[in-house]
């Protein structure tokens, strides 16, 4: 495993979560071995298990509970991926093919089912009902928020707060419950447990604005799937809404249409490209993420400065400055 270079303090814990994983896929059911251990690998950063390892070793460097909800946390990520990609239809994933086109969506699903099972089991087990009760709201927040986003589709008059409850239940609701969870294991409550809280959720809002960003500006290559992808999916994202309000009648029309059809052509979809990123709506997106990761990195200043607090702040960093 390559370790993420924010995470080289706690990559002893990555590893160990690695094996704890392994332990965790174990069945005598094929599938789940070869579907499980196919996406679980398949070159992810581990960022959800490194935030909930950093977030506890802020204010408990030694709790052994660490390993186990750290790695839930990934379980219950990748059982998301396995439906995403179904619902979504999608034949790839970090550039390669996706699981349901490997071995079909029945078995997706159903791995996907087996994974959630795992990661809410070892909740129970290890975090006690706190931690459990935390990953149970973001799994409800992110089935809510799938199913907010199908319900906007096309929608081209879907509002900022719209797009935000759909962010945070969709992305930043699980880095939340990460960062919760763990200083929860850290053995923090009250106003430093809402920090991490807030500071979870804040990255988590960074991270899609930059990922809706460079679905306007990078192609197949870098980000693993189809450039366009949300405005062929009819998904209005950022970009579109921080410039909407320039649009002529003309071009509202037409970018209406284009946002509604069932399959729009490639020159469609280069159209409202186009005029997002020459009105500069990948622009403001991008200032908009930098501006919650400044407001994230400021909710660790209480805590005391630490490798751990320098690589949460890092993580940070990294989200506006990565390029895929």
């Amino acid at each position: 495993m390559k370790i993420f270079k924010p995470f080289e303090v706690i990559k002893d814990e990555l590893y160990a979560c690695e094996v704890f994983a392994g332990n965790l896929l174990r069945s005598d059911v094929k599938s789940v071995l070869e579907t499980g251990g196919y996406i679980f690998n398949s070159g992810g950063k581990r960022v959800r298990p490194g935030l909930t390892i950093l977030s506890g070793k802020l204010f408990s460097p030694d709790d052994k509970k660490l390993i186990p909800v750290a790695i839930a946390m990934e379980f219950i990520h990748t059982a998301t991926l396995l439906h995403d990609d179904i619902v979504d239809g999608a034949s790839l994933r970090r550039g390669n093919p996706s699981a349901n086109a490997v071995f079909g969506n029945d078995v997706a699903v159903l791995v996907g089912d087996y994974m959630f099972a795992q990661g809410v089991s070892t909740f129970a087990t290890y975090g006690g009902v706190e931690v459990l009760r935390r990953a149970l709201d973001a799994i409800r927040d992110m089935s809510e928020g799938e199913l907010k986003q199908l319900e906007m589709i096309g929608k081209v008059d879907l509002t900022e707060e719209g797009y935000f409850d759909i962010i945070y239940r969709k992305t930043a609701s699980l880095l939340s419950a990460c960062c919760e969870a763990g200083a929860i294991v850290g053995g923090v409550d009250g106003k430093q447990k809402i920090s991490m809280r807030d500071f979870g959720k804040f990255i988590g809002y960074a991270f899609q604005l930059v990922d809706d960003a460079f679905d306007y500006v990078s192609d197949e290559e870098t980000i693993g799937k189809p450039a366009g992808n949300d405005i062929r999916e009819g998904k209005v994202t950022y970009p579109f809404i921080a410039v909407r309000h320039t649009f002529n009648d003309s071009e509202r029309e037409k970018v209406g249409a284009i946002f509604s059809s069932q399959n729009p052509s490639k020159a469609d979809i280069s159209y409202i490209r186009e005029l997002v990123l020459e009105r500069g709506g990948v622009e403001k997106t991008v200032f908009l993420a930098r501006e919650y990761v400044n407001r994230a990195k400021e909710l660790l200043d209480s805590a005391k400065d630490s490798v751990y607090k320098e690589s949460l702040k890092q993580i940070a960093d990294f989200i506006v400055a990565r390029t895929y």
